[in-house]
């Protein structure tokens, strides 16, 4: 058994890179456990055989798979040269910028499972291979959102993590993606999953080191941004669809979250 005094903390993407695709390092095929510096990991491997140790789990390697390892997930693989497949690095803010609900929701999607076993590799292995080399933000996000949901299409047989299983946060992350309004009152949604705004808390800060409310201010203001963008919907009329008592009230709230207000978000797109 591989023992350390202290856990290992990897970062794999340049500063400036939100997004990135490589194929499988094979210098990387046998690691130590570790964890990674705010980022979702992603393995597709088309050809091995071995074992990964996720949280102490141990996943016997079938491919064509996935490999799913969140930013707060200790792991290390013992897979048998050669390898191949690719390696696709995910940071928060990826999707944080995009407007797109559902990229956010299939990410939660994605997130509630160690591995993700494929019927043909072919597909994922293309669009893998079109992300790799593309640098247009949009292009990346609908390169990725294909990804994503094309994987989910195989998800019958795959293995659920047991760390997120029946998870207050996830069914939180689904409220807010299901519901076409957001409502900002933590207490409302803890309402509807039947439990406390404590416990609701605690499990965001469990799972992504954040607050209810901020977790809860993160779907507001995409969706905030959405409606000032898309729409011809004057700041005050954006203010009360969002459920905000006034456009002051609003204004200040975007500005706290975004560092401008919703009038220089207008005037500085297109």
């Amino acid at each position: 058994m591989m023992t350390a005094k202290k856990i290992q903390v990897k970062d794999k993407l340049e500063h400036q890179r939100l997004i990135k695709v490589v194929a499988f390092d094979l210098s990387k095929n046998v690691t130590k456990p570790h964890k990674h510096n705010g980022y979702l990991e992603l393995v597709f491997l088309s050809s091995t055989v071995g074992r990964h140790y996720i949280d102490g789990r141990e996943i016997i390697i079938r491919t064509p798979c996935l490999l799913v390892i969140r930013k707060d997930n200790v792991h290390h693989w013992e897979l048998a040269n050669p390898v191949k497949g690719f390696v696709l690095l995910l940071k928060d803010r990826f999707v944080d910028q995009s407007l797109d609900f559902e990229i956010n929701r299939l990410v939660d999607e994605i997130g509630r499972f160690d591995t993700i076993y494929f019927k043909e590799a072919k597909t994922i292995e293309n669009l893998l291979e079109l992300l790799a080399v593309e640098e247009n933000k949009i292009c990346q996000e609908g390169l990725f959102k294909v990804i994503l949901a094309k994987t989910l299409e195989y998800t019958t047989d795959s293995r659920k993590s047991k760390s997120t299983q029946d998870n207050i946060y996830v069914k939180f992350c689904a409220l807010l993606n299901e519901n076409p309004r957001v409502i900002n009152h933590v207490a409302h949604y803890a309402s509807m999953l039947n439990t406390s705004p404590q416990n609701l808390n605690a499990a965001c800060k469990k799972n992504v080191n954040l607050t209810a409310s901020e977790v809860l201010a993160g779907y507001i203001i995409k969706e905030a941004k959405r409606l000032l963008f898309y729409t011809t919907n004057s700041i005050s009329e954006v203010a009360f669809e969002l459920g905000f008592s006034d456009k002051s009230n609003f204004s200040k709230y975007f500005k706290r979250y975004t560092g401008i207000t919703p009038t220089q978000f207008k005037k500085r797109e297109p």
